[in-house]
């Protein structure tokens, strides 16, 4: 029998029991997938990052990794498979320096010392902040951050990386940055979950996954789901100005593309 390499089954979370964030959610990701995750505030994004790597426990239902069941038992085991790049990166660092940072993963794995100083350099130099290793954090640029939280989870060798809303707090240049780094992990193969709010990112991705209050509305290949309008706007969510005249275009609606576009040019 085919197995997904993620495999999340019926998976529900409350903060309490009239509050339920995530509701019965299913779906299958595919090893070396590209996978956005699309919803309005309050849809339950961030509580789903949080639950793939186990840093809260499910009401119900079950995470598959690899064919293994997420759980208090295999947990340890299963972090080693998948890292997480939150939205602030402040909140990832320990370290006095860069290098400390990026070798926390790996010490807490037991990773030999020299075995841990070659993965610094090689992780640093991969995400071009080799010259940074003995900086202190604080000095660094939000972009420059994110760049040591990828290399520190990309040095405990995981297979899965999540980001969490990791470029919302970046200047276009660093969010441009991040993302083109995002591209080039992606052809190497990783598998990436990104939790994101700005649909211009999420176009970038194989599939998307959309959240409404705390369910899937959707679930399939991005040319696909772009194409349903109607999806969009009943999860609270809007279409690319190009992408959303094109569907008009299709519907031959051509009152709409010009409220469309003159809405776009008063924005600016």
């Amino acid at each position: 029998m085919f197995m997904s390499y993620i495999e999340i089954n019926k998976l529900n979370f409350s903060y309490s029991k009239n509050h339920k964030v995530l509701n019965d959610i299913s779906v299958n990701i595919e090893k070396g997938e590209w996978v956005a995750v699309l919803g309005h505030n309050g849809s339950g994004k961030s509580t789903f990052a949080k639950s793939l790597v186990g840093l809260i426990e499910p009401s119900s239902g079950s995470i598959k990794i690899d064919g293994h069941e997420l759980n208090e038992e295999t947990a340890y085991d299963l972090r080693k498979k998948i890292g997480i790049v939150f939205q602030n990166p402040d909140n990832q660092f320990v370290g006095v320096t860069v290098r400390d940072d990026i070798a926390f993963g790996m010490e807490n794995l037991c990773v030999e010392r020299e075995e841990m100083l070659e993965r610094i350099e090689f992780y640093a130099n991969k995400v071009q902040m080799l010259s940074f290793l003995d900086k202190e954090p604080g000095d660094l640029s939000g972009g420059q951050k994110q760049r040591v939280a990828i290399a520190g989870i990309l040095a405990m060798r995981t297979d899965i990386l999540i980001f969490d809303e990791s470029t919302s707090m970046l200047d276009p240049s660093a969010r441009e940055e991040l993302m083109s780094y995002i591209k080039q992990l992606h052809k190497e193969g990783l598998t990436i979950i990104m939790i994101t709010h700005d649909i211009n990112e999420a176009l970038m991705a194989d599939k998307l996954m959309i959240l409404k209050d705390g369910e899937v509305a959707a679930y399939d290949k991005v040319n696909i789901l772009m194409k349903d309008r109607d999806l969009f706007i009943h999860s609270y969510l809007e279409l690319p100005v190009a992408l959303d005249v094109a569907n008009l275009l299709d519907d031959h609606d051509f009152h709409q593309i010009k409220e469309t576009l003159w809405a776009y040019v008063s924005m600016k």
